[in-house]
């Protein structure tokens, strides 16, 4: 009897280990295959990092763009580890990376010193991790795009987007408009059809390099935006982001200053279309200017398009030409490419969010709409 009862207790001893083991890490380590899930089950260090890790993810896993940036850590890295110290490293740097972030106090524009006569901006390349969100329905007869708003609400991110062409006889874009939400599963390339085959005004220049005024955009959870219902006739239409219901005819307008000087930090000076030059910077109440994009560097020579301001912190961001986004930061003085096209593909209207309190940018390569968010 004694020894029956011995063996019941070293059975159950037993299970209870191997029950905290299998329970150690995120997942059940009773079905790890891999080696690199059998190191996580068998060092505590490593199974405390994952379950942290699953801990900060939690949050995000409705966003598409945390799901696919997830996926690719995985395979790419976690999973390309051969040793307990490689393992630990990626994690941490994954957990950083998925912790949300306060958003920095705006500095004020009186706030940001010139740069001195005899400096430069510090210039380098660092790409951003980029995700593919979703296609444009790339219509036959479609030889324009534009993105039109990109706003984060409530976590999630929203884009609309337009596709058409330009009316000549009416002097208007006619075309459809479509709004992107960025959750996970994505049900369809592209969420909702806004409004079809329609005269859109979005812009004083919509698509030009100084847009000029603009008409169109989200303001308190609601799209904005101006149709071209006859000549010399325009109504206000609205949109409930995210709500999939038709638009509403509403007398109040949204208009506000060109991407280039909405949220500004700095007045901008730099060359029209087509045109090699550099982009200069000036400060309220400080004479002078400062370069923030000398013509010498890179070497074929700036061409400078869609400059846009962040709203919450002091970085301005561009195209140099179609292929590439920039980010410059007046206060630090920094210049950095983040951006790259692949197989030299049209970028345009690289639009800035925060995504859990992290830098992020969207915008189009042809008829893609895309994300590019800060590695740290």
């Amino acid at each position: 009897m004694r020894k029956t009862f011995l063996h019941i207790k070293i059975i159950f001893c037993s299970l209870v280990v191997f029950s905290s083991l299998a329970q150690s890490a995120s997942f059940d380590c009773s079905k790890a295959s891999s080696d690199v899930e059998k190191k996580i089950c068998n060092t505590p260090s490593l199974s405390k990092l994952d379950e942290q890790l699953s801990e900060v993810f939690k949050p995000l896993k409705k966003q598409r763009t945390f799901q696919v940036l997830e996926s690719e850590w995985l395979e790419n890295v976690r999973n390309t580890c051969e040793s307990v110290e490689c393992l630990e490293d990626a994690y941490n740097e994954q957990i950083g990376f998925l912790s949300p972030l306060p958003l920095p106090g705006a500095s004020a524009s009186n706030e940001v010193k010139i740069l001195p006569a005899d400096k430069i901006y510090a210039q380098s390349s660092r790409p951003w991790k980029t995700v593919e969100l979703a296609g444009l329905p790339n219509g036959k007869d479609v030889v324009e795009r534009f993105l039109i708003s990109a706003e984060v609400i409530s976590g999630i991110l929203h884009v609309v987007a337009f596709e058409g062409h330009y009316d000549v006889p009416n002097s208007i874009y006619r075309g459809s408009l479509y709004e992107y939400i960025d959750r996970h599963p994505i049900v369809q390339p592209i969420t909702y059809t806004i409004a079809k085959d329609i005269g859109f005004q979005g812009a004083f220049n919509l698509g030009n390099n100084e847009e000029g005024e603009r008409y169109a955009g989200i303001m308190g959870g609601t799209f904005y935006y101006r149709e071209k219902i006859a000549r010399n006739q325009l109504r206000g239409m609205a949109y409930k982001v995210g709500s999939g219901t038709q638009p509403q005819e509403t007398s109040l307008l949204l208009q506000q200053w060109s991407n280039t000087f909405e949220n500004a930090k700095s007045g901008l000076l730099f060359q029209g279309d087509e045109v090699f030059g550099e982009l200069k910077a000036y400060y309220p109440n400080t004479p002078g200017y400062e370069t923030i994009a000398p013509v010498d560097r890179p070497e074929v020579g700036w061409n400078i398009f869609s400059p846009i301001w962040s709203k919450s912190r002091p970085v301005l961001y561009f195209k140099n030409g179609d292929e590439t986004i920039w980010r410059a930061n007046v206060v630090d003085k920094t210049l950095t490419k983040i951006v790259s096209a692949s197989d030299q593909l049209v970028i345009k209207n690289p639009t800035p969010v925060d995504l859990n309190g992290r830098e992020a940018v969207v915008y189009l390569e042809d008829y893609i709409l895309k994300i590019a968010v800060a590695p740290e």
